[in-house]
């Protein structure tokens, strides 16, 4: 039983997805924390670190086209990992957790990618009746 859970595709996906959003957000944190040489590029730093995550994030939406419910599964496990890395992080980063919560970081991805799926979904429905055009009837 638990073998095949680990197996689905939304599960695999939102593993590695989790693990490389953490390995990106310790990244971020180190470089723009420990790195004091580096605080002239800190714009640069910042863009390079969102647009990453960002990349991530759409990941569930074009490898699963066909699925919104396989978007928000996928992506809610993979930003309930980083939200425990953040979390963890904030024990060593010590002011982390002042600006953006742990759980308010979760809220914000589960959010985002809840909307996504729902236009995914919207769209799909908008194609499905497209492709089956309506004809009025006589009662």
């Amino acid at each position: 039983m638990t073998l095949s859970l680990w197996r689905h595709p939304c599960v695999t996906l939102g593993t590695i997805m989790g693990a490389c959003l953490a390995g990106i957000a310790i990244a971020w944190l180190i470089v723009a924390n420990r790195a004091p040489s580096l605080t002239q590029f800190a714009f640069e730093r910042n863009l390079i670190g969102g647009a990453a995550i960002v990349v991530l994030m759409l990941l569930p939406f074009f490898l699963f086209l066909g699925s919104p419910a396989r978007i928000f599964l996928s992506g809610v496990i993979a930003w309930a990992i980083l939200a425990v890395c953040y979390r963890m992080l904030g024990f060593v980063f010590v002011g982390l957790a002042d600006r953006l919560g742990a759980f308010h970081l979760f809220a914000l991805g589960a959010s985002i990618l809840g909307v996504l799926a729902a236009v995914q979904w919207v769209a799909l429905l908008l194609l499905a009746a497209r492709r089956t055009p309506l004809v009025p009837t006589r009662r």
